[in-house]
């Protein structure tokens, strides 16, 4: 690099992400100071580059990574639900920086005003194991031209130029700073995120926790304090009984303390079934905490809260049966508990969950209608809805009354191609053996709908929103397609009336639930028990939404613009349940709001050994033992080879053989020694 070139370099700083990580950077540009505007002033754009370091050769382990990055950029000021006029304050994203590939941005520098903020964001993409890390540098320039080849520069976290302010975020600052600049005697209210499969909390929830936060100014009264649980991250494959009991003493040991008097979960998909278990377990096991804090809302997005049998073919049953995705497939095929002879979705959709959920002021599902691999409606609904209306509300989507079709009109990313040939072929070909795809159906009338291996691509490789869509907030169509409060009046009292007058079989909405043959009818019997089960005694707030593909990732907006279609109902979900209407009111001694009398003796129970601790029941009622029975491990309880139970371990397994060395020596992936990638050129057949 030339001198010049060097001499116009504003800031140079090499980094590394993990699976869940994500770093921020706070990009202060003073374009003069005093008064008085310089008549030499410069209103060249700067320009900022994040290139993704790891090895070309890397691209071929997405079983150890996938090794990719999302970036993202925009200015301090923006918010999704303003207009942009001008194009330069376009915010800019890039879904996956690949290895050896550039995310670059202009900074525009376009108007007279004393200080520039932009805020870039730089997000690991890695799915499956915890044991590898992307490498990453970033440049900020006054040329285009001055940040093409900066590796010879050293990593320096200041700035070399005194107009130039950067300031660097971790994950954890950013899931702990606003509790920290906070009044602490106020007292809290605990928002717990719950994330799902092959998921993390700490970047695939970051909006919501934002978003939750952008609502303090509501409760004048108390603080909110948003966390969740980052143990369980490439753990899901183990069951939801390890997942929430975890979850549970999670929030037991590390977060509760006498400040807090609320707390609210939201769970994303499995997230849902985990963060329901968690409450049941701390009901029973932790008896006095409900009886201190106040449970607020109960929300779940996308949750399969009646497992995911019946929209599947038969032979999928039978995979998940076997634990072909761990106990947790297990879980959610309703396969018999070993030890009580009842499915866990049936044991919890009962006592004490649904007593504990009753004492929620609000109890809310969030699902989708359409463009949804993942989670069928019905399940995702607790099955119960006015299908006529939903199906009417798509029609008129469909007929055009809207601004933009449903599936048409989207952006694919440049580099599909390679996506499809280097990882998304082969990962949707090993998971065929986990969840494959439907058996063809006879023609007839057909809603939006992805795959599942469509959803699990999306993942990586979002249908990204139009240009318009983020700039203009009017271009936008209204999601929530059905908004809805079903009380246990609305329930038809007994299983014959399904398909008559409640339930319209010929609804196709219905398909998915009505589908199969004699043999699958016991389960559409269990799932529709399971629903009646989570509607007794109180009332539930349905909210069925519209979205683009992939509604399964863009309903908690994954990621802030490559998931935006989910942005309203993010917004929905915070206007409703964090509006300020449940700001402290000194209800707090609410003789409802606890447990059974037998339980609230507990309370007093307290040690103390620095912090105070509570007492732990270990003698629980005989007929909630499960809840925290111990488990006899049978031959596929840990998944298909019974002995591993997450594609993380597995991975983790090999790369304790050699990659986490090879890495560590600053090798390249073509090191004889390299156990992973050598693992993944001999099964090339299994996934190519």
């Amino acid at each position: 690099m030339s001198l010049t070139l060097a001499n116009e370099i504003l800031f140079h700083y090499k980094s590394s992400v993990k699976v869940g990580e994500l770093e921020r950077y706070v990009i202060t540009y003073n374009l003069y100071e005093g008064e008085e505007i310089p008549p030499d002033l410069n209103l060249d754009s700067l320009w900022l580059k994040v290139r993704n370091m790891n090895p070309l050769s890397y691209r071929a382990a997405y079983l150890m990574g996938p090794f990719m990055l999302y970036c993202d950029v925009k200015t301090a000021k923006y918010h999704h639900s303003q207009k942009i006029v001008a194009s330069v304050d376009y915010p800019k994203f890039e879904p996956n920086v690949l290895t050896q590939q550039d995310f670059v941005a202009e900074l525009s520098v376009h108007n007279i005003r004393q200080q520039y903020i932009w805020i870039a964001d730089v997000m690991s993409q890695i799915l499956f194991t915890t044991n590898t890390n992307i490498t990453y540098e970033v440049t900020i320039g006054t040329s285009r031209e001055s940040i093409e080849n900066p590796h010879d520069l050293p990593s320096y976290l200041g700035s070399y130029n005194p107009k130039l302010t950067v300031n660097r975020l971790t994950t954890l600052d950013l899931w702990n700073l606003p509790v920290q600049i906070t009044t602490p005697k106020k007292k809290k209210h605990l928002v717990v995120l719950t994330h799902g499969l092959h998921s993390n909390v700490s970047t695939d929830l970051v909006y919501i926790m934002e978003q939750v936060y952008k609502a303090q100014k509501n409760y004048p009264n108390e603080q909110i304090v948003v966390k969740g649980y980052r143990g369980n991250v490439c753990q899901t494959e183990k069951g939801i009984k390890y997942l929430g009991t975890r979850l549970a003493e999670y929030i037991i040991q590390e977060l509760y303390d006498e400040s807090i008097h609320k707390i609210s979960f939201i769970g994303h998909s499995l997230g849902g079934l985990i963060q329901a278990f968690t409450i049941a377990y701390i009901y029973e096991v932790y008896p006095w905490f409900f009886q201190r804090v106040k449970p607020v809302n109960f929300i779940t997005l996308a949750s399969p809260l009646l497992g995911i049998v019946t929209d599947n073919p038969a032979y999928i049953k039978v995979l998940l049966s076997f634990g072909v995705i761990g106990k947790t497939g297990q879980d959610l095929g309703l396969e018999n508990e070993a030890e009580v002879g009842k499915p866990l979705l049936y044991l919890l959709s009962g006592n004490p969950l649904t007593e504990t959920l009753r004492r929620f002021k609000r109890r809310t599902v969030y699902a989708n209608a359409i463009n949804d691999g993942i989670v069928p409606l019905y399940t995702g609904s607790l099955l119960f809805l006015d299908y006529n209306d939903i199906l009417e509300q798509l029609q008129k989507l469909k007929e055009g009354s809207g601004k933009t079709p449903l599936i048409d009109n989207v952006t694919i990313p440049e580099n599909q191609d390679f996506f499809n040939r280097t990882f998304i072929s082969p990962l949707t070909k090993m998971l065929s053996i986990l969840a494959p795809q439907k058996f063809p159906t006879k023609a007839g009338p057909e809603i939006p709908k992805v795959s599942f291996f469509e959803s699990a691509s999306s993942i990586l490789l979002p249908p990204l929103p139009e240009k318009a869509y983020i700039m203009d907030p009017d271009s936008r169509d209204p999601v929530i397609i059905h908004d809805k409060v079903y009380t246990e009046d609305d329930i038809p009292q007994s299983e014959f009336s399904i398909g008559d007058g409640f339930f319209d079989k010929k609804n196709i909405l219905l398909q998915a639930f009505f589908a199969g043959k004699k043999e699958r009818a016991k389960y559409r019997n269990l799932e529709e028990t399971i629903a009646r089960r989570w509607h007794a005694g109180m009332s539930w707030r349905k909210v069925v939404v519209a979205l683009k593909p992939d509604a399964h990732n863009n309903i908690i907006v994954r990621r802030k613009f490559a998931n935006a279609y989910g942005w309203p109902v993010i917004d929905h979900l915070i206007d409703v349940h964090f509006s300020g209407d449940d700001d402290d009111d000194g209800d707090d001694n609410d003789d409802d709001n606890g447990c059974s009398v037998q339980n609230i003796e507990s309370v007093q129970n307290v040690t103390t050994e620095n912090t105070k601790k509570y007492r732990k029941v270990e003698n629980i009622p005989q007929e909630y033992e499960w809840l925290n029975k111990v488990e006899t491990n049978g031959v596929f309880n840990e998944g298909p080879t019974g002995m591993i139970s997450t594609v993380g371990e597995i991975v983790e397994a090999l790369a304790k053989r050699g990659f986490s060395a090879m890495i560590d020596r600053g090798n390249t992936p073509e090191d004889p020694n390299d156990e992973v990638l050598r693992y993944e050129e001999m099964n090339s057949d299994l996934v190519q």
